[in-house]
């Protein structure tokens, strides 16, 4: 029977850091390339996710996903909306909340988006092999649903 082994705490502290620099220097590369849109990072950030969101999503959902505070969300979403990229609508039996979707405006830009989030992902991949993609994912999985395990 094999036994594994522990990481060390250097090891452990190594992957955090590293988890951090791969997911702060792909964000950085995206930007880098979509900055010839004319959006932010969180701009685009926000459509992205508002695109996986048909129904559209309040503002305090929006600010959990981007790690982004309740002022910076309304800044975000009043300037998305003056630009035509997203629209507020009221949310069915909550009259104090609105929905925010993403225009047919914007799916131009989304179809850009996504298209350069595409070619980035494949050629960061492409160092990989299936089997090493398919091992990855699913190690973050499982460190992610060991996290959530930890937060209840």
């Amino acid at each position: 029977m094999t036994r594994t082994r522990a990481c060390t705490e250097a090891e452990a502290e190594n992957l955090g850091v590293l988890l951090h620099g791969v997911a702060k220097a792909w964000r950085e590369e995206l930007d880098r390339r979509l900055r010839p849109l004319g959006l932010t990072r969180v701009q685009w950030q926000a459509l992205l996710l508002l695109a996986r969101a048909p129904a559209g999503l309040t503002q305090r959902e929006i600010a959990d996903a981007l790690d982004i505070g309740p002022p910076a969300t309304v800044a975000l979403v009043d300037r998305m909306e003056r630009d035509g990229l997203v629209a507020r609508t009221p949310v069915p039996n909550d009259r104090r909340r609105n929905a925010v979707r993403a225009t047919p405006a914007s799916r131009r830009l989304l179809t850009r988006i996504e298209s350069t989030a595409g070619t980035l992902r494949r050629e960061v991949l492409a160092g990989l092999s299936a089997s090493e993609v398919a091992t990855l994912t699913g190690l973050l999985l499982k460190a992610r649903a060991r996290i959530e395990t930890l937060r209840t």
